[in-house]
């Protein structure tokens, strides 16, 4: 039996309806993105995306934390990649990590942990790398988020993080669950101050959403030339001890 099989068989649990339920009720901030028959599927291509891109950065036998896991198919996603790799997801959200346990927790050497990204649960040197999409911009104390991952990081460990492009200019006011934006100069400039950003890429879906500033599903090197038609940004930065 396939994996998606398995998942989808889930449905006819009745202790599954509840996730269901919930995901639907809070489809803004919460999502599986492998359930393309409940969101949609350029959303979860989008967030399936930026996973496999960080995978290119994982080797064998690496320790891994994803923050701000959600509902765990990301985490899920990279130790199916690379199995050797011994990965923790850490979620604010209590419900999102019952979730993430009941249908992602049962691989080995992958666990999902209820906490918060400005208190890890963890020793200081523990990771090979931190993986956090879409987190830094919900987060009101942001230099206290980057302080803290990087405390849990190895020396010269590789922090992977994404966050929208200056999505308000499109909406005349702050985005609605984001506590403030970036644009590419505030988030390099931001995370040079704590640790070395080595590269930025532009995510794209390929939406019709204006943030997507009619540009095609991928993710390319930032240039000054393009980065303002970044949705996305997804950059890659080395904690330099």
């Amino acid at each position: 039996m396939s994996f998606f099989t398995k998942l989808f068989s889930k449905d006819k649990d009745k202790g599954y309806n509840k996730y269901i339920k919930w995901m639907k009720k809070n489809a803004g901030e919460r999502m599986d993105a492998n359930r393309k028959d409940l969101f949609k599927p350029d959303r979860c291509d989008f967030h399936l995306d930026r996973y496999e891109f960080a995978s290119n950065y994982i080797k064998e036998n690496m320790k891994i934390l994803d923050v701000a896991s959600g509902t765990g198919y990301g985490a899920n996603l990279l130790k199916n990649k690379i199995n050797s790799i011994d990965i923790v997801g850490v979620e604010l959200d209590p419900f999102a990590v019952e979730y993430s346990n009941y249908i992602y927790g049962k691989n080995d050497n992958i666990k999902y942990l209820e906490g918060s990204i400005l208190e890890l649960p963890f020793e200081d040197n523990s990771f090979d790398i931190v993986t956090s999409f879409e987190t830094i911009e919900h987060v009101e104390d942001d230099r206290g988020q980057i302080k803290e991952v990087l405390r849990v990081l190895k020396n010269d460990g590789i922090y992977i993080l994404s966050t929208p492009n200056a999505w308000s200019k499109h909406l005349f006011g702050k985005t609605k669950y984001h506590v403030r934006d970036y644009d590419y100069e505030t988030i390099t400039n931001l995370l040079n101050e704590y640790c070395e950003v080595l590269e930025c890429y532009n995510q794209n879906s390929g939406s019709i959403t204006p943030f997507n500033h009619k540009q095609k599903r991928g993710i390319i090197k930032t240039t000054d030339e393009n980065n303002f038609l970044a949705e996305c940004f997804i950059l890659i930065c080395k904690n330099k001890g």
